[in-house]
């Protein structure tokens, strides 16, 4: 199984260029105005620098949704941001986009620390979820961001991680947007859940990271992805079973130019809030989800920006 995980990300990463990080000071009194031309990392304090990309008309006189990208088991934030393609983005959906890199296991394989299930197969006690609010926290005091706007997206093991995450969040999350992960196989493991708003999309042929609940031992062990999608939204009080109400084309052409609508959108509705809980189901799609063309990029970037 960690063999699938390892080999889906360095397929996306043999195709990823590093950006390069710009060096910067580190101000923790929050008093002083925001710069207008701040450095592009975060998270040198912690020792883990993570790049910041800012709409190119960035204005301290406004207020931004704040978005990290978490990737995939063995990947890095770089090569995961070719799949969402948010970089790009940043400037047309007006938000500020924070990729950070997981921890390197014992084999060189970057991870975050999400469930037992994925993906911290060394048993290490690794803080990602304090590491994630502290970057929230210096984001908050660098950049005009919105605190009431902060997102996370995750792939695979940084789907998890972004669940996990959202059970916790002692630097609160109002929305996250799951790829191809999942969350606790124990309910109970959530510790202090809220209503948010989730985005999951999950294809039905992931071989790695199963649609449907899987016990193991082949691929990782998941209550798989309409069971995720549910505990959040009987968090936020909607109404069951969600709605399908529509069907999208998110994934390129694979044979004779023929390219259905391949995903259903399921949509649950009255929830308490107004809170928005959708699963995307890619039926055919796989794990990696390489075939996804800019409609989908976009909707996806829509919904962590607004």
């Amino acid at each position: 199984m960690r063999r699938t995980l390892l080999a889906s990300a360095r397929l996306a990463a043999a195709i990823a260029l590093l950006g390069s990080l710009a060096a910067c000071g580190d101000d923790d009194s929050g008093a002083l105005p925001l710069d207008p031309n701040p450095p592009l990392v975060l998270g040198e304090a912690q020792g883990r620098p993570a790049e910041v990309v800012l709409p190119d008309d960035y204005d301290t006189g406004r207020s931004y949704p704040l978005v990290i990208l978490l990737h995939g088991y063995g990947a890095n934030a770089r090569a995961q941001d070719l799949i969402f393609g948010l970089a790009q983005r940043t400037t047309r959906d007006q938000f500020i986009l924070v990729l950070p890199n997981g921890t390197e296991n014992v084999r060189g394989e970057r991870f975050w620390n999400g469930t037992q299930e994925c993906c911290q197969f060394d048993e290490t006690d690794v803080d990602d979820v304090g590491y994630l609010a502290g970057l929230m926290r210096e984001a908050m005091r660098t950049y005009a961001v919105d605190p009431d706007r902060i997102r996370l997206a995750g792939h695979s093991n940084g789907g998890y991680m972004s669940y996990r995450y959202a059970c916790e969040q002692p630097v609160p999350v109002d929305r996250v947007a799951v790829l191809a992960g999942s969350t606790f196989l124990d309910p109970a493991d959530c510790r202090r859940p809220r209503p948010i708003d989730v985005l999951h999309m999950h294809g039905t042929a992931d071989d790695t990271i199963f649609y449907e609940p899987n016990p193991g031992p082949r691929g990782v062990p998941t209550v798989g992805a309409e069971a995720a999608v549910a505990y959040w939204a009987e968090r936020a009080g909607c109404a069951a079973p969600p709605e399908l109400v529509e069907r999208r084309d998110h994934h390129r052409s694979r044979r004779n130019g023929d390219d259905p609508a391949e995903t259903e959108v399921l949509r649950y509705n009255g929830c308490r809030g107004g809170e928005t809980v959708e699963l995307w189901r890619g039926v055919t799609a796989d794990h990696i989800y390489l075939t996804v063309n800019d409609l989908w990029r976009d909707q996806v970037a829509a919904f962590l920006s607004e």
